[in-house]
């Protein structure tokens, strides 16, 4: 891929780039919808990955080239919002910058070309991989790489929600911006604790299937959650179920899927912490089974694993036949928001040939890959 990325910036720019820059994008382990509630999270950095070769440039110009899409240029003598660029590379570009300049730090002009490696419906945030990879190319160049990591992940964040128009919580950018596999915990959501951790298991494998289905028609799907959580939390004086306790919500009158919803969030942080202590101790018997229990409980609480009763074609129907043509070894669990979408597989080496081939049969050899944890977050190579 770099050389890849260094023949077309030459072909396009007519001059050698400078650098590289590498960024992987992430997938969920544990602790499905449990970060806008300050819970506890395990996301891994993927190998899946955008790579740029860049140079600087015309001190207030960005030009950035996506293989396959329109060059975008950025004037970043103005760093104000625009709408005309929500959910668009442009208003992330700008976003970044001006997080970075009103933190202290320095920005520049740069051009770039860059070459994707994630697939569509991978659900490893791509927005995220993108975003820290263009903060990572600012404090590159312009910064003498000395800009903490954190700092790059709350830049995307940012550029994120005011520039894109997306309200994300951090949990995908930090699980982006650090590698290996991060356990979060977002009690302070503003300066989360996070822990990295090496996965010590060589002999499982991670695999991503993309089950099909759109999300542009589930919003409510995915704000109802959230809203059900925050709900039994005000019903007990916070304003999030962290602040209190299992024991105090289940003896309030809720309803039917407030209390299921907010069951989940606290089992899942139990979960998350057993994943965390069975990563440790190398103990792959407790860590298939935090995440075989998650699926379960997304299944039966939170209910995020199929729109309505539309079993076929649902993340479900997946975990299912998974489970069936793998005698139910290994695990297997919703990867992101849920209702459609991705799934992760955890998957024995005696398994692997099986399951991504006749996953691949079921739902196209492009939508199943099997993805590795990446050590290093945004780097120059």
């Amino acid at each position: 891929m770099k050389e890849l990325v260094l023949k077309k910036f030459k072909s396009i720019f007519h001059y050698d780039a400078k650098y590289v820059v590498s960024c992987g994008g992430r997938f969920e382990i544990l602790g499905n919808h449990t970060d806008h509630n300050h819970g506890l999270c395990l996301a891994a950095t993927c190998d899946l990955a955008i790579t740029a070769a860049v140079i600087e440039a015309h001190k207030d110009v960005v030009a950035f080239h996506s293989g396959g899409y329109p060059v975008d240029v950025v004037h970043l003598d103005s760093l104000e919002p625009n709408k005309k660029e929500f959910a668009t590379s442009k208003g992330l570009i700008r976003g970044i910058a001006r997080y970075l300049k009103d933190h202290g730090y320095n920005i520049g002009g740069f051009a770039a070309y860059s070459e994707s490696t994630i697939f569509v419906g991978a659900g490893v945030s791509s927005s995220a991989a993108f975003e820290i990879l263009v903060g990572q190319i600012f404090n590159i160049l312009f910064n003498e790489g000395k800009i903490p990591t954190i700092v790059l992940a709350k830049a995307g964040q940012y550029a994120e929600n005011k520039y894109f128009g997306k309200a994300s919580g951090l949990l995908d950018q930090i699980g982006v911006a650090f590698g290996n596999i991060s356990y979060i915990d977002f009690q302070d959501i503003n300066n989360p604790k996070i822990k990295q951790v090496p996965f010590p298991f060589d002999d499982l494998h991670f695999v991503i299937i993309n089950t099909g289905g759109s999300h542009a028609a589930l919003s409510d799907l995915y704000s109802a959650i959230p809203n059900d959580m925050y709900n039994a939390a005000h019903k007990a004086g916070v304003n999030f179920l962290r602040e209190t306790s299992w024991d105090v919500i289940k003896g309030l009158e809720l309803s039917e899927i407030e209390r299921d919803r907010a069951y989940h969030f606290y089992s899942e942080n139990l979960r998350v912490e057993s994943a965390l202590k069975a990563l440790e101790n190398k103990d792959k018997e407790q860590f298939l089974k935090a995440i075989n229990e998650s699926c379960e409980s997304s299944s039966k609480y939170l209910k995020n694993m199929m729109v309505k009763d539309e079993y076929v074609g649902s993340p479900l129907q997946a975990c299912d036949y998974f489970k069936e043509i793998t005698n139910g070894k290994g695990a297997i669990k919703i990867n992101g928001g849920g209702f459609a979408g991705s799934v992760i597989a955890v998957v024995p080496d005696e398994l692997l040939e099986i399951v991504i081939n006749e996953m691949g049969k079921k739902y196209g050899e492009n939508n199943v890959k099997e993805v590795h944890v990446r050590e290093s977050g945004a780097v120059r190579i």
